[in-house]
Formats: C-alpha cells, sequence, structure tokens
C-alpha cells in the first residue's frame, strides 16, 4: 500500500495542467523522492510560469487554507518541511495547534539559518532565526545535511544530490593541461543574492591582473539590474537554465568553477562540478567544505591576490588534480532517494 505524505516549502510553484513548475530544482528533487506516494504540496502559488517543470501526477498543490480539509490525512501522515523560512514556521506551528503531532514531521535544514539570516538582516535576523528554531526543534524531528550548522545536534544526516549517469557521461574527454594562465575560463552557478557572494565576485573579477573569462549563471536576475551590468568584455551573465543538457555543456566549457558564498553547507554545485572534473574556488569563509568534499576544492582569502595565486595554482596542476577527483566517489540522486525514503519508512 503507497503511503501519503506532506511535504512544506517555502516555494512558489505554478499549475498547469497535469504539469507543475518551480524556480528551484533542489525543492523538485526533494520531492521527487516519494514518486511512488500521493504527495500533498503545501506551498505557494505563482501567478506566472517557472523555470522547472515537473509531470508527477501524484502532485496535489494546498494553499495553506486547504489544509483544514485535510486534517484527518494529517493526523495520518508524515510531514517533511524543506528548511524553515517564517512560511514554513506559520505552516508548522499552524499544523501544532490543528493537533498535529510533531513527531511525524521533519524539519530539513539544508543551510545554516543563522549564518544567512545575519548575512541578510544582521543581528535582528539572527535573533529571529534562533527563535523559530528554538520553538519548532524541541517538538519535530531534525535532520540536516552538514554536521556543523549552529544551533543543531541531530543523529540524521541526508545529502540532497541531482547527480545522474547524465552528469557522469564522457568524463574522461574534460581531462587536459592548462599551458598558459591567459584565457582562463571561470564559472559561477547560483543565486544572485548577497549571501552568494556574487557582488564580492565580481568587485574581485574587475582587479584581476591575469586574464580571465567570467560566466555567470542564476535565478533571480532581477538583482542584477542591467543598468548595473558591468561593461567587461571578460563577463557574461545568463539566467537560470533549466535544461540540464545545456547545464552540462556551461560546466564543460568552463576550466574552474568558483563558489563566492559567504554561507553554504552541502551545494549542489559542488557536485556538478566534480562530476564534470571542475576544479573549484572556495573562500575561507567556507572552508569547512574540504571536509566534507575531500578532492577538487581549493580555498583562498576574499582578496585578488589571493584569488590570482589560487588560479595560477590549480592551473598549474590541472591535470593531476582532474585525475584526482576522477578517484573520488560522487554521492548521487538514487543515493539520496534512497536515503530520504529510509528514514521515511516508505
Amino acid at each position: 500500500m503507497k503511503k501519503n505524505i506532506f511535504v512544506v516549502s517555502n516555494d512558489k510553484f505554478y499549475v498547469e495542467n497535469n504539469n507543475i513548475f518551480n524556480s528551484n530544482i533542489n525543492t523538485f528533487t526533494a520531492i521527487n523522492c516519494f514518486d511512488q506516494s500521493k504527495i500533498y504540496l503545501v506551498a505557494r502559488k505563482s501567478k506566472k510560469k517557472l523555470k522547472f517543470k515537473n509531470s508527477i501526477k501524484n502532485i496535489l498543490l494546498l494553499s495553506p487554507f486547504d489544509i483544514f480539509r485535510k486534517l484527518k490525512e494529517l493526523k495520518e501522515t508524515k510531514i517533511l518541511i524543506i528548511s524553515l523560512t517564517p512560511y514554513n514556521f506559520f505552516i508548522t506551528i499552524l499544523f501544532l495547534v490543528m493537533g498535529i503531532n510533531g513527531k511525524n514531521m521533519y524539519l530539513f535544514l539544508r543551510s545554516d539559518g543563522y549564518q544567512e539570516y545575519n548575512i541578510k538582516f544582521s543581528f535582528i535576523g539572527y535573533l529571529f532565526y534562533g527563535l523559530m528554531l528554538n520553538i519548532l526543534k524541541r517538538k519535530l524531528n531534525i535532520f540536516s545535511c552538514s554536521k556543523s550548522l549552529t544551533g543543531i545536534s541531530t543523529k540524521n544526516y541526508i545529502f540532497p544530490s541531482e547527480i545522474t549517469s547524465v552528469w557522469l557521461r564522457n568524463r574522461k574527454k574534460q581531462i587536459k593541461n592548462i599551458k598558459s594562465f591567459s584565457n582562463i575560463k571561470i564559472l559561477f552557478v547560483g543565486r544572485f543574492r548577497k549571501e552568494k557572494g556574487y557582488e564580492s565576485l565580481l568587485k574581485l573579477f574587475r582587479k584581476l591582473k591575469i586574464n580571465v573569462r567570467l560566466t555567470m549563471i542564476g535565478n533571480d536576475y532581477k538583482y542584477l539590474k542591467k543598468n548595473n551590468y558591468p561593461k567587461n568584455s571578460n563577463l557574461k551573465i545568463y539566467g537560470q537554465i533549466a535544461s540540464r543538457k545545456k547545464l552540462i555543456q556551461s560546466y564543460n566549457k568552463c576550466d574552474i568553477f568558483i563558489l563566492p558564498s559567504y554561507s553554504e553547507q552541502y551545494p549542489q554545485v559542488i557536485l556538478e562540478s566534480l562530476s564534470r572534473l571542475k576544479p573549484i574556488i572556495i573562500f575561507n569563509d567556507i572552508k569547512h567544505l574540504k571536509r566534507t568534499f575531500k578532492y577538487g576544492l581549493f580555498n583562498c582569502e576574499r582578496n585578488t591576490k589571493s584569488l590570482e595565486n589560487i588560479i595560477k595554482k590549480i592551473s598549474k596542476n590541472y591535470k593531476k588534480i582532474q585525475l584526482n577527483i576522477l578517484k573520488s566517489k560522487i554521492y548521487s540522486e538514487k543515493n539520496y532517494k534512497i536515503e530520504m525514503k529510509k528514514l521515511f519508512e516508505l
């Protein structure tokens, strides 16, 4: 007998016929872990079609008002809450007020909320996130993708992944030597938001003395106003890419991936970069990621000189670095689904 599951997401979704659209593929990947179950998705509705499409027919999108009609199912069903946000906090409190047992609710923390809220909203944000977390962590099951989250102690860890066999095809064709520092191609894929460090990256890029080409790809394009688009022939900025094939091609065209975030725990772009044998530059703010990803990550200080030095170091040892990455195991989407179903006993 197939089991039902409720999923709570802060994202907005758009429904058209049998298709459901979302701007965050990470959320779809989490939902797809339960593709054999009836999924009640509690989330906000978008008025416009979004980038990523899912044709799973067993998803029913609910608004907060709809859940009162589903009280019986709620009391008999396990609930996955993806990340802690004000919207998710409100829905969870509503569930508790309605008499839903907290032992049936699982809060999946995929980032360090204390750090992110502090970066975005300063100390007030830090306190607000702490208030939400401390209210819920005494009542719910908590699991995360990292052992270094502030204020969290849990024995349950699940690592998200979107890596399928497609990402691992023809990897050896990417192996090469870099003979010159000129025209090194660097790629950034992510959200254009403050905590992701994209503004810091642009400032550093303008000051580099070595000839580097930077490509930036991501959603939230409105955060990079067109009238502020940097006038630099070595810089290209694109909106979000929904096609897996085109995204893989973007990784294949680059030499080095850069992740300028101030806070990260288990970023999917690292798995994507490693799957295509691309070394990754991170700044010291998130150098703890090297404990999780043993090969391919190189950290430096957030200044031009340190960045130039690490680019040169990687370039000199490029083929050797790629061969080390090739030997390492990459956590797959299949592993992710197995672990998630095991936790929810589905």
